[in-house]
């Protein structure tokens, strides 16, 4: 019916450009042509042979990464390493258990401060001659922080390892934090963490969540802060760095992953004459009380007025990596959530349309529940809609057992994403110093795929509902309040904040009455 509707459209066009001229519309039905005396008659066709089915997919190949070395110093720091011959290359990680939990009230502390360390110079070298330093060795220092650490990272020539563990030495044990370039590196976080508040719905919604997921009645969770506010950023002082410093880079608080082409007896010489004379005290424990769940749904709308388009997260808090029922519920999210083969994948964005970009993902901590959310991308008309399909997947897994070929696909996917993450330069060195953070054995992933593939779909189903429960979800949107905020009242009460300033509320919008039953 389309293909015939597309040859009357362009013969109207051909009458259109030709005036004067008509031309009768194609009959419905083209008779064959006649046959006339000297046609031969025409062999019929051979039967096509039947399609032979695809083979069955093979087992998966067990995948279990090499086995590392790990030794502590007589100062306390722990050091792994893990011999790879592939390159000469050697990858050196210092993992500082002071990540963004130990902001406490001051958030932003640990942002400035962990990245004013690698920047502002070591011991005689300002940060001019220590950016010369690295330069030589041709490498650089980056930087990677989150709530349980913050990693400095490089990778050098295998024949240079010494000197660079030496140079990253001296960067911890000594930084000059200098006050310029605490406050050349703050104006640059700030003026960033101001462009995402205006600019990205997506770190306005994950901002949003984690001061739900971990509201407390009277103190601030260390979890609390997805990141730091521009305002937040603003108060912090550089006599605040020199005591973050002081306080948690010691070598009791510190983990050392080397990985490459340096053998374990080498690893252990040069981090006892580089990193053995680190020194200081016990890092002051912190203190983590676990939240509750939400008593009921709660809606927050983050407003972005003139977007076309909102950004849907839905979470609830998970279980502690630690606990036995982490490989079922991660195992449930990525039935439900996988970027590729999901549930939502397939009915939000490939059936419906309705989702440009949908996953789910479970974040664990090292000192607490995990955080779990499904992320939505949609169009602000289509805000209510794409919501009402994502709670009703939510509900439906908590119900009814996955299928034992979805949990087959889960498994797969996840051992296939362990065995190519860790094929990336350096990916083994920063998961190991992840794992140390957390205080997991450096062998928890190769487990906990082992475990998903031998699990059954009930066990991952009751996981599931264990903690994602209906009706008792954080939700927020960040889209154009005007027009997505009544789209959601039909949810609940909605309480719209500005991520300008500092996710203030400017309004409450009441929940809509429920229509009368006839």
């Amino acid at each position: 019916m389309k293909q015939g509707t597309r040859v009357l459209g362009l013969l109207a066009l051909l009458v259109a450009g030709c005036p004067g001229q008509t031309v009768a519309p194609p009959p419905l039905h083209t008779p064959p042509p006649a046959k006339t005396a000297d046609a031969k008659p025409k062999e019929p066709e051979a039967a096509p042979e039947p399609k032979e089915p695809p083979p069955d997919a093979a087992p998966p190949r067990p995948f279990s990464a090499p086995k590392t070395t790990s030794v502590e110093l007589k100062n306390g720091l722990r050091v792994v390493s893990l011999l790879d011959r592939a390159v000469p290359v050697v990858h050196l990680r210092v993992a500082v258990l002071a990540g963004t939990a130990v902001d406490g009230e001051r958030t932003g502390l640990s942002a400035i401060c962990a990245r004013a360390v690698a920047s502002s110079g070591a011991g005689a070298l300002d940060a001019i001659e220590l950016r010369k330093r690295l330069e030589g060795l041709g490498a650089s220092l980056s930087v990677d922080l989150n709530p349980d650490r913050v990693v400095y990272g490089i990778s050098v020539h295998a024949p240079r390892f010494a000197e660079a563990a030496e140079l990253v030495a001296s960067v911890l044990g000594r930084p000059r934090l200098d006050p310029k370039e605490i406050e050349r590196v703050q104006a640059a976080l700030a003026e960033r963490a101001a462009e995402k508040a205006r600019s990205d719905g997506a770190w306005g919604a994950l901002m949003a969540l984690h001061r739900d997921l971990f509201a407390l009645p009277s103190e601030h969770h260390p979890y609390a802060s997805f990141d730091a506010t521009a305002e937040e950023i603003a108060q912090i002082k550089p006599a605040d760095c020199k005591e973050y410093h002081r306080r948690h880079f010691v070598p009791k608080n510190m983990i050392a992953a080397i990985t490459g082409d340096v053998p374990a007896d080498e690893v252990r010489k040069v981090a006892e004459k580089h990193l053995g004379p680190l020194s200081g005290r016990v890092a002051p424990a912190l203190s983590f009380t676990d939240p509750m769940p939400p008593e009921s749904t709660k809606i927050t709308l983050v407003d972005r007025p003139g977007s076309t388009q909102s950004e849907i997260v839905v979470g609830s808090l998970g279980p502690k990596e630690s606990e036995p029922t982490y490989a079922a519920f991660a195992a449930a999210a990525e039935v439900l959530g996988g970027a590729v083969t999901g549930r939502l994948a397939a009915d939000l964005r490939d059936q419906k349309g309705l989702a440009s970009r949908v996953f789910a993902e479970t974040v664990p901590f090292a000192n607490g529940p995990s955080a779990f959310y499904v992320y939505t991308k949609t169009n602000d008309e289509r805000t209510g809609e794409a919501l009402t399909a994502v709670l009703e997947k939510l509900r439906a897994l908590t119900q009814e057992a996955p299928s034992p070929r979805e949990m087959d696909v889960a498994a797969r996917f996840l051992g296939s994403a362990r065995a190519v993450s860790t094929s990336r330069p350096g990916a083994r060195a920063d998961e190991l110093c992840d794992l140390g953070a957390r205080e997991l054995p450096d062998e928890a992933l190769d487990e906990r795929v082992a475990a998903i593939r031998a699990l059954s779909p009930e066990a991952a189903a009751k996981a599931f509902a264990e903690h994602v429960r209906p009706g008792h979800a954080v939700v927020v949107v960040a889209g154009d309040a005007a027009s997505v905020g009544p789209l959601l009242q039909r949810f609940g009460e909605v309480k719209v904040v500005d991520p300008t300033r500092h996710f203030a509320r400017i309004r409450t919008l009441p929940a809509a009455a429920a229509p009368a039953r006839p």
